[in-house]
């Protein structure tokens, strides 16, 4: 048994987008090489449309015209999952995570359709080393019933209204137009992306732990569908991953098993790490997202003195900027000695 069939190769699903689109309009020889173009390759067209035109793929009718209308009486029918893929199938419905986009009807159904089938892989089978052990309930019903809530919240442009637990336990309340979720690997924990209310105005950005919140609803004013308001919340959403033009150069000491907590922290990173026999110590050069930067600079303020950063320089400014105020909140002056090292 082939673990892959050609009816589900490039070739054929561009004839099948063909037959879908035929069916309901003629085609042109330009419609077919857009087609080929967007499912296929650069040469797809120069392989596929030559077979259409002298009947090898006896499947289109040429028209007086020069467009192209199937010969089928009906559209192609969907093709049906290999094995393979309701095995992964499977394999996903096993993740707790899945199921807050499902409701419970749906869930029901995917199990009974998929009761048959063994996975491509259980959740036993991973081993995470770098992923904390406080990830969000996702098999709590309330966090699962805020989730469907934010969803709605997401897709229909609407205002939602939060009780929020603060880092010191006090609840606090939000009126927020959410336009984003994002997930942490790391953390195994969601976190919603939004406009906090202040000032008359949704202006506020604010970023909200979903196992904070304690009680969420929907406003009763009316989804934000302004083109003005709809093109804002857009402009907030995710951008394409960004490359710091440099990495950031660590030196580390090696004391207090140092060496080994960086490797394990900032295992989801790109690295280069080596020896410098002169200094007896170990120089890391980590690449990272822009996105990111916040994060990394917050993670690697934790390790405290065992941990110099020597670069880049706008990387270093942040450093010292934080120390800085950190210095100012419990001593009440700033002191730019030893910053950034």
């Amino acid at each position: 048994m082939e673990l892959f069939d050609k009816i589900y190769g490039c070739y054929y699903h561009i004839i099948r987008r063909m037959l879908n689109q035929a069916a309901d309009h003629p085609l042109t020889r330009q419609d077919m090489e857009d087609i080929c173009r967007t499912l296929g390759f650069q040469e797809s067209a120069l392989a596929i449309l030559p077979k259409i035109k002298d009947g090898t793929w006896p499947l289109f009718q040429e028209n007086d015209l020069r467009t192209y209308t199937s010969r089928l009486h009906t559209p192609p029918c969907p093709l049906p999952l290999t094995c393979l893929q309701k095995a992964w199938l499977r394999s996903l419905l096993s993740d707790p995570r899945i199921h807050l986009f499902l409701n419970d009807a749906e869930s029901a159904v995917l199990e009974q359709l998929l009761a048959d089938t063994q996975p491509l892989y259980n959740e036993g089978d991973f081993y995470y080393f770098d992923r904390y052990k406080d990830g969000d309930p996702y098999g709590s019903p309330e966090y699962r019933e805020h989730f469907r809530i934010i969803l709605t919240a997401l897709r229909e442009h609407r205002i939602l209204l939060t009780a929020y637990e603060g880092k010191k336990g006090r609840t606090h309340t939000f009126e927020v137009l959410p336009y984003q979720l994002q997930y942490s690997s790391k953390d195994d924990k969601f976190r919603l992306c939004c406009l906090q209310h202040s000032h008359g105005r949704f202006c506020r950005n604010t970023l909200l732990n979903l196992s904070r919140i304690k009680q969420c609803r929907l406003s009763p004013e009316p989804p934000v569908t302004d083109p003005d308001g709809v093109h804002a919340l857009e402009s907030f959403r995710f951008k394409p991953v960004q490359k710091a033009p440099e990495p950031v150069l660590l030196k580390i000491s090696g004391e207090r098993n140092s060496l080994e907590r960086c490797m394990l922290h900032f295992a989801n990173y790109e690295k280069h790490t080596e020896y410098d026999e002169d200094r007896k110590c170990w120089l890391c050069s980590i690449y990272y997202d822009l996105a990111d930067e916040t994060e990394l600079l917050i993670d690697i303020l934790s390790f405290g003195p065992v941990v110099q950063v020597l670069g880049p320089e706008s990387f270093v400014r942040q450093v010292r900027e934080r120390v800085g105020r950190q210095h100012e909140l419990f001593y009440g002056v700033i002191g730019n000695e030893g910053c950034g090292e």
